[in-house]
């Protein structure tokens, strides 16, 4: 047999939900000061609207064992302290008379806000319409829905309306008087009611003492009008000398009549605003605006959440409409003096609402010479140009008396308001690109002109398989060459006049002997960096022809005769029993390995191969980063047999070049005849040299296992390509960190192993 259904009640820890609530929706313990005062604040104001004559405070005492604080408000009657003080949810403020008055509070929860920190509170009582007076206690042990611990009793009338609250402080609480005070005071600062704390009056503030100062560069009101749905009495809008803004808008009313008119004080930079209502303290709120307002607003139509501590959606809603329609109002205003062109959030403010037209008054210098005029007297004359750089060159190149130039700001948003202007009245943007300014006619050029530009030629052509016609003339902007058609073949101008060019002629005419090389130099430094996305072998079909033609070459390659010894002698080892097939296996792996052998014999100066190198070109313009690909420093007429080149003079940063071992040379050789980056890294024995093909397509490794340890530490990084070619040599640089590893001493052979082979960066070649 089944027990029938039984009914039981919800049941709750009374004290502990007290705690919790009191913790979760007040973020202080001294929230009771702030909720105490607030309901005597609302009970003045509703006295107020019943027109009895009196006079308004209210009083605070704050000692180590009690918080007290009375009113003379409009009181309570017993039953009001019953149903409306006691009873939590309710509120007898929640009636058209109560927000008539502007009362500010009608949650009903304002009570709990006080067992926080206390553990008994009286409540005394004379209502001002009855005339009754009641006293009313009970201590927090002894709050309970199912028990009537709560006692309420008459007392004899003093003819004095008002409430008294008395909240007795549990051992576990102490209150910090200056706390307290700091607290009060930003609650109460801007009360018409006086508010005095333990004797001080703390309230009375006028809202424009905000206001840092009341001076200002210039003035102006703004006459009333409605904002977002809210009608204004007025604006008074302040321009500081520095371009800031200050404004204080009064007379601020509600859309349906609630509470005392409205004063809203701002301050640019502050970006959080005190809320207030009817006076009182609310939440600290930030809202969007490009001014970064900071201030106060009081307000009587907004509404806080339960625990003060912010504003509800409705109301942060409707403050943010207005601060917006407030920036929409004083912007223009603010236009039409100078002073605010040095305002950055007024600038930004353009940009954001992209109302350049305002622009006008801001001053521009026009170059050449020219004092600071307004924007909007510049664009009335003909000619007149924008330049977004500030290279002076350009700037005393294109500048003009009959063709002004109006050289933007380097200071964002300035730049952006004056670019918005600019181009709104149709002014152009001068173009600075590079061109040829007056070409050199070929029957005109000198011997040595002549001789460059087919000396170039020859060099794209034999090592770049590059087609070009060279021209010479002259190149604005200070440019050494141009490339002016990028169809084959490509025309390139020279300008002979360059600090890169000029040398190359005067060496034809004075040191014929350096003029090849330095050719050399020139193209790999200066000319191939502007072409080399044009060079054949950068395109896929290019990089995959070379990578063919290395392929072949190792396919052709031999094993020498000590190789054929060395495979023999292993393969005997094997059948005798002596190796096993994994120890073969080893020992073949290891033939895979060349070995460069280095001494002080085989070590030669790098001027032993290049005498002079010419320099990068230093012109800025197309010219990659340091680590990018560079073809190599081509000496291929130069004969050696070093392994080693040195030098006390840095050559692109190195003092040391190794050469590559002969069978690399022989197998893989073809590939440092291409442009290439560098990286070497190191560490323990290993050095690894990883050389990438300009194509980006594939690369080179060249590993080289030491006899010692490799420097103190592991290390390395790109570095600036400068392989070093002669006749059946190739120089690798060493950086400066490892080139010991590589140096021999007096007597000393240090022999280095060596792999070498392709590295695939791309699966599909």
């Amino acid at each position: 047999m089944t027990n029938p259904d039984r009914r039981i009640a919800f049941k709750v820890e009374f004290s502990r939900i007290l705690d919790l609530l009191a913790d979760q929706i007040y973020q202080s313990p001294l929230a009771l000061l702030r909720e105490n005062t607030q309901n005597a604040f609302d009970a003045i104001r509703m006295r107020g609207a019943l027109g009895q004559p009196f006079k308004p405070a209210i009083v605070v005492s704050v000692t180590p064992d009690y918080i007290v604080l009375s009113d003379n408000g409009v009181g309570m009657t017993a039953n009001e302290i019953e149903e409306n003080f006691w009873y939590a949810g309710r509120s007898g403020k929640n009636t058209e008379a109560a927000r008539a008055a502007g009362v500010v509070g009608t949650f009903g929860i304002g009570a709990m806000a006080n067992f926080g920190i206390a553990d008994e509170l009286t409540v005394e009582s004379e209502s001002a319409v009855t005339g009754t007076r009641t006293l009313s206690s009970v201590r927090k042990e002894d709050l309970s829905t199912e028990t009537r611990g709560i006692s309420v009793s008459e007392l004899k009338p003093t003819g004095e309306p008002g409430t008294t609250v008395r909240a007795h402080l549990d051992a576990a609480h102490t209150v910090n008087l200056t706390e307290a005070h700091r607290y009060l005071l930003d609650v109460v600062e801007f009360l018409d009611v006086p508010v005095v704390f333990n004797g001080e009056n703390i309230s009375g503030a006028a809202p424009r003492s905000v206001l840092p100062s009341e001076k200002s560069a210039w003035s102006e009101r703004i006459p009333g009008a409605p904002l977002a749905g809210i009608t204004f009495g007025h604006i008074d809008l302040l321009g500081m000398a520095s371009g800031e803004l200050r404004l204080v808008a009064e007379g601020i009313h509600s859309p349906v009549g609630l509470g005392r008119e409205g004063t809203i004080v701002l301050v640019q930079g502050r970006n959080s605003i005190r809320t207030l209502r009817s006076g009182f303290g609310l939440a600290t709120v930030a809202m969007q605006s490009r001014y970064q307002w900071g201030g106060i607003a009081d307000l009587p139509f907004i509404t806080p959440t339960a625990g003060r501590e912010a504003l509800d959606a409705a109301s942060n809603q409707q403050l943010q409409q207005l601060i917006a329609a407030i920036d929409q109002t004083v912007s223009p205003v603010a236009a039409t003096h100078g002073e605010s062109f040095g305002n950055d959030g007024f600038l930004q403010w353009i940009l954001n609402t992209r109302q350049f037209s305002l622009c006008g008054p801001l001053e521009v210098t026009p170059r050449p010479g020219g004092e600071p005029r307004p924007m909007k007297e510049v664009v009335r004359r003909g000619g007149v140009r924008y330049y977004g750089g500030h290279d002076e060159s350009v700037i005393a190149a294109y500048a003009s008396q009959d063709e002004p130039l109006v050289v933007l700001s380097r200071r964002s948003p300035r730049r952006d308001c004056e670019l918005g202007f600019l181009q709104a009245a149709g002014v152009g943007e001068v173009d600075v690109s590079p061109r040829v300014t007056g070409e050199l006619p070929v029957g005109r050029q000198s011997y040595a002109e002549t001789a460059l530009a087919t000396r170039v030629a020859r060099i794209l052509e034999e090592d770049y398989f590059l087609g070009a016609d060279l021209r010479f003339g002259s190149i604005s902007g200070g440019l050494p060459l141009l490339v002016t058609e990028r169809t084959i073949p490509i025309v390139i101008y020279l300008d002979p006049d360059s600090t890169a060019v000029a040398p190359l002629l005067r060496l034809y005419e004075e040191d014929f002997n350096a003029f090849s090389p330095f050719t050399k130099d020139f193209v790999r430094t200066t000319v191939f960096p502007r072409v080399s996305n044009l060079v054949p072998s950068s395109t896929r079909q290019g990089a995959e022809a070379f990578l063919r033609h290395l392929r072949t070459n190792r396919e052709w390659f031999e094993y020498e005769l000590d190789d054929k010894a060395d495979l023999e002698d292993i393969w005997e080892e094997l059948r005798a029993g002596r190796l096993s097939v994994a120890q073969a296996a080893e020992r073949l792996t290891d033939l895979g390995r060349s070995v460069v052998e280095v001494s002080t014999a085989s070590t030669a100066p790098v001027s032993s191969v290049v005498q002079d190198i010419g320099t990068d070109d230093e012109s800025g313009d197309g010219v990659p980063n340091e680590f990018a690909a560079r073809p190599p420093i081509d000496r291929r007429e130069k004969e050696t047999s070093a392994r080693i080149l040195t030098s006390d003079t840095p050559v692109n940063g190195f003092r040391c070049f190794l050469s590559v071992s002969d069978r690399v040379q022989r197998e893989k050789g073809d590939f440092f005849l291409q442009p290439h980056t560098a990286e070497v890294v190191w560490g323990g024995r290993k050095v690894v040299f990883v050389f990438q093909h300009h194509s980006g397509r594939f690369g080179l490794y060249y590993d080289i296992l030491c006899p010692g340890l490799v420097g103190d530490t592991s290390g390395g990084g790109p570095q600036v390509s400068s392989t070093i070619l002669a006749k059946d040599r190739t120089f690798i640089p060493v950086p400066d960190e490892i080139a010991t590893t590589f140096l021999p001493r007096a007597g000393e052979r240090k022999r280095l192993e060596v792999r070498c082979d392709i590295l695939y960066l791309e699966s599909d070649l």
